[in-house]
């Protein structure tokens, strides 16, 4: 069954580390062999931190905002939506201004009241669509192309 206190430490990590970009809750909220899974594996809180500020530059306004929350024991798994306004270069690709949202899955665990690992997915085909890098793919309807938001 997920507690109040686990429910607690991930809402204070997607909160305060991944929208207000506050490295110093990080020491709080992270183990200090925090490691996460992804695009590629970032082993170390701080090494985690480093490229969350490279992100946040690329992104300056990047939210993450909790769709759906469960878990049991010492697991938790989030769905969420990420959003961002590509203000700075990311990945070698130059600033486009572009606004970009995508769904994202983290399955977090958490040992001691912080978090030790996740393994975190998100649509990246679809955030480089958005960011213009990928062309859509022939199987993707006209409809279900990203485009600008509001």
């Amino acid at each position: 069954m997920l507690t109040n206190s686990d429910t607690q430490v991930i809402n204070r990590y997607c909160d305060e580390v991944l929208n207000d970009g506050d490295f110093t809750a990080a020491t709080e909220i992270l183990a200090p062999d925090f490691v996460i899974h992804g695009l590629q594996t970032l082993r170390g809180r701080e090494r985690f931190l480093e490229v969350q500020s490279t992100i946040r530059k690329a992104f300056p306004d990047l939210t993450v905002d909790v769709e759906d929350m469960f878990g049991d024991e010492n697991t938790v798994a989030v769905r969420s939506t990420m959003r961002g306004t590509h203000r700075g270069e990311y990945l070698g690709i130059a600033a486009t201004g572009r606004q970009v949202a995508v769904e994202s899955m983290m399955i977090c665990r958490l040992s001691g009241g912080r978090i030790v690992e996740v393994w975190a997915q998100m649509d990246s085909l679809s955030w480089f669509q958005q960011l213009e890098a990928v062309p859509p793919m022939e199987w993707q309807e006209a409809e279900s192309t990203p485009t600008d938001q509001d």
